[in-house]
């Protein structure tokens, strides 16, 4: 359930564009939650930057996060 939380944050928090927090620190913190390195103020930025994101910038902005988890 957690993995599945996970996932679904990582999705609506993270698009190749230009500016907003980096997708990879969006990740990161994502995978942190519950911890005490977990940042509450990076999380509320990658969501209203991804709020704010056309979907299909959304998309890039998924396919990106998936390839920094890929690296860990």
């Amino acid at each position: 359930m957690k993995n599945l939380w996970l996932i679904g944050t990582v999705v609506f928090a993270l698009a190749s564009c230009g500016g907003g927090p980096d997708v990879c620190d969006c990740v990161d913190n994502a995978v942190k939650i519950g911890s005490s390195d977990y940042k509450e103020s990076l999380q509320k930025e990658c969501e209203e930057y991804a709020k704010n994101l056309s979907n299909e910038d959304r998309l890039k902005r998924a396919q990106e996060a998936f390839k920094c988890l890929e690296k860990k």
